[in-house]
């Protein structure tokens, strides 16, 4: 193996060595100048070498979506509890929003993200009742790994609305999850309400963002990391 060596005037050396197997020649061309402060040498791909600023780029974005609308939780017979994905959504319209990155696609009550890594939702949701009913309940994120046939639950959040509260009464659940979309195709998400009472006409409030909007339930969509 060849090496050049450069010699210190203490006698220590500093030594560069070919690879351990290399294939057929290789020449680098050495950059003509000195870089900046805080350059590296990069190459072209070709052998040329200089001296560059690296960039990072940040896998982080995020997005915020509001339900357009108070949404009305699945309808039942008497005495029922229902399952219901929460649909609605769409991303906000208020005139200071702004998106970093690019936003998922939504359609039924399912979210298709636009890259793999892991992605965070944080949804708050303003549920209340029409008519005064006991009610114990959860809001899920829940992740489909086969484009939306099945889910299983990430997270989950539950409370309970005691049948003497006041009709109308609006309360305020968070549930968040860290999702891994290892698949772009087939992995979605959705957020699900379990077991809500509704007989009580167990709904979500929801509203536009704009100035002058009443707004209600939300959520935002982050990109954490690349896997």
């Amino acid at each position: 193996m060849s090496e050049l060596n450069f010699l210190h005037s203490n006698g220590n050396k500093v030594k560069l060595t070919t690879p351990d197997t290399l294939g057929a020649d290789k020449t680098f061309k050495l950059p003509g100048a000195d870089g900046s402060s805080g350059e590296a040498i990069v190459t072209d791909g070709s052998g040329a070498l200089s001296f560059a600023d690296v960039a990072y780029t940040s896998p982080y974005s995020f997005t915020h979506w509001y339900l357009t609308g108070d949404y009305v939780l699945a309808s039942g017979t008497s005495g029922s509890n229902e399952d219901d994905t929460v649909e609605n959504w769409a991303e906000s319209n208020a005139e200071g929003y702004v998106r970093l990155g690019t936003a998922p696609t939504y359609a039924s009550g399912q979210f298709t993200l636009p890259s793999t890594g892991y992605w965070r939702f944080v949804a708050h949701m303003i549920f209340y009742h029409t008519t005064a009913v006991g009610d114990s309940f959860a809001f899920n994120v829940r992740k489909s790994t086969d484009s939306g046939s099945s889910f299983n639950n990430v997270s989950v959040t539950g409370g309970r609305f005691d049948a003497a509260q006041a009709t109308n009464s609006k309360f305020c659940w968070t549930v968040s999850g860290i999702v891994k979309i290892d698949n772009v195709s087939t992995n979605r998400v959705d957020i699900f309400a379990r077991a809500v009472a509704s007989t009580g006409g167990a709904r979500l409030d929801g509203g536009s963002v704009t100035n002058g909007g009443t707004g209600g339930t939300h959520m935002t969509i982050e990109k954490m990391a690349n896997l």
